[in-house]
């Protein structure tokens, strides 16, 4: 009797004749309404118009991290600046609003805000010659704790106007450090974490601000945004064939084929495995 010999055919079929490649993710403005999450690489910081301080000044947004040294924010006009950053769990405001002393103004605020959760920062000014800072005030996340310490100067507006930045300054401005009222912020640790609902004042010509409103964006490096719906597209445009589980990454969509008889970046070559006859020939 003749034997029939049974074997097991392993037939790669390409679907297309030329794989696709991925898009790249397309640049999207992030929405500080929602937040966006700074990397903390060197070149990590968001730009915003300059803050300008009178009366009823106010610069207030809501951070989080798990780094408990970092910059937050930084605003100058060469001479006269005002910086908040953590260190060792707590925020630190630092500040000049005048140019005829030697001395800064330096208060401590809060505990242990390196904890992951969202915190929320307010600078005010009621007559444009003091600045008070608060924290967590609105979350109530620990304790509200104000500080206030008063500056002797006249009451006109303080334009900081080298820009307003936030989580580290841009190299611009990095590699001329001595144009800079603390030369040392150039080097301050770059914030590993989300910033969101980052609002300004702006004083009117009778030196007293308006309500705070979102800041407009001018600039920014190392920055996504907090929620990845902005760009979504497994959903908008999903590039996966034959049931392949679309995956969003920084660098574009991606496509899992594990459950699937297909491969390829876009599940497209097709792996079709059976038993066959001699006689037969593999069919896709």
């Amino acid at each position: 009797m003749a034997s029939i010999l049974v074997f097991l055919v392993l037939v790669p079929v390409d679907i297309f004749a030329q794989s696709e490649p991925l898009q790249i993710r397309r640049a999207v403005m992030p929405s500080w309404a929602s937040g966006v999450r700074l990397d903390g690489s060197r070149t990590t910081h968001a730009q915003f118009s300059p803050w300008s301080i009178c009366r009823n000044a106010s610069l207030s947004f809501e951070f989080q991290t798990s780094l408990s040294t970092a910059l937050l924010v930084y605003a100058d006009d060469g001479h006269r600046f005002v910086e908040v950053r953590l260190v060792r769990g707590a925020l630190q405001l630092r500040y000049r609003l005048w140019t005829t002393t030697e001395y800064d103004t330096i208060t401590m605020v809060g505990d242990r805000l390196a904890d992951g959760r969202w915190h929320s920062v307010r600078l005010w000014s009621h007559d444009g010659s003091r600045l008070v800072l608060t924290v967590d005030r609105v979350l109530n996340v620990v304790p509200t704790a104000e500080v206030d310490a008063f500056v002797r100067r006249r009451a006109n507006t303080v334009r900081l106007t080298t820009g307003t930045f936030v989580g580290g300054l841009p190299s611009s401005v990095r590699r001329r450090p001595g144009d800079l009222a603390i030369p040392t912020v150039a080097f301050e640790r770059r914030l590993d974490g989300y910033v969101r609902n980052f609002r300004l004042s702006r004083c009117s010509a009778v030196s007293t601000a308006g309500a705070a409103t979102l800041a407009k964006l001018v600039s920014g490096r190392g920055m996504t945004p907090a929620d990845r719906r902005v760009d979504d597209r497994c959903e908008t445009d999903n590039p996966c064939l034959h049931g392949g589980i679309c995956v969003n990454t920084d660098a574009g969509p991606l496509c899992e084929c594990d459950r699937t008889d297909f491969d390829g970046m876009r599940c497209n070559i097709g792996l079709l495995c059976s038993f066959i006859a001699v006689s037969s020939t593999c069919h896709v």
